[in-house]
């Protein structure tokens, strides 16, 4: 695998962006429930082609210079919801810094009627789940312990295994498990000789 060079980075995430077909809900969820103040708006028309919809793209201020923005496309009809698997792969994540905030998010959530997860603990994070009026997925993530050098040579260790197991004919998670045992073994190796 290849990395970007030391002297270019990205600076974090400006902004992501979803679409909404319920504007107000929208609104009112990231304003009051969230309580993240609506930073900015653009509305266009003919923007792309000359068949793109008009639309208003709007900004919410998520923290630390990050938004999150919908766009509202006029006349667009509303698309069926994603599966399921779809839907809780494809979600937004916000971190608080303590356990205490993360129990004090999920009061404020339940207050506000959201259907919100106990939490659950998986590796590094433990972390609340909920929708949007948009039925996206969101997640607020507390860290358990800090990421290190050992979690990144780790991923790259299942990262290069993955790539290896995709494009075999029978990728499992069983093969992948096995081919990072033959690369941990293969490095193992060479830094032995």
């Amino acid at each position: 695998m290849t990395t970007a060079p030391p002297s270019l980075s990205l600076d974090g995430v400006d902004h992501l962006a979803f679409v909404t077909w319920d504007p107000r809900a929208t609104y009112e969820f990231y304003t009051q429930v969230l309580g993240m103040p609506l930073v900015h708006a653009i509305t266009a028309t003919g923007w792309v082609t000359e068949d793109y919809p008009d639309f208003v793209h709007f900004f919410f201020d998520m923290g630390r210079g990050n938004r999150i923005a919908f766009f509202y496309y006029f006349g667009l009809a509303e698309e069926e919801p994603p599966g399921d698997l779809m839907h809780r792969s494809r979600h937004l994540a916000f971190h608080v810094d303590t356990e205490e905030e993360l129990a004090a998010w999920r009061v404020r959530l339940k207050a506000h009627g959201v259907r919100v997860t106990t939490p659950l603990a998986h590796e590094l994070i433990e972390s609340i789940y909920f929708d949007d009026p948009n039925g996206i997925q969101l997640e607020i993530t507390r860290p358990i312990r800090e990421m290190s050098g050992i979690d990144a040579r780790d991923a790259e260790l299942t990262l290069r295994s993955l790539i290896d197991v995709a494009e075999s004919p029978r990728p499992t998670a069983q093969a992948l498990w096995q081919r990072k045992a033959e690369l941990i073994r293969k490095n193992a190796e060479v830094q032995g000789s």
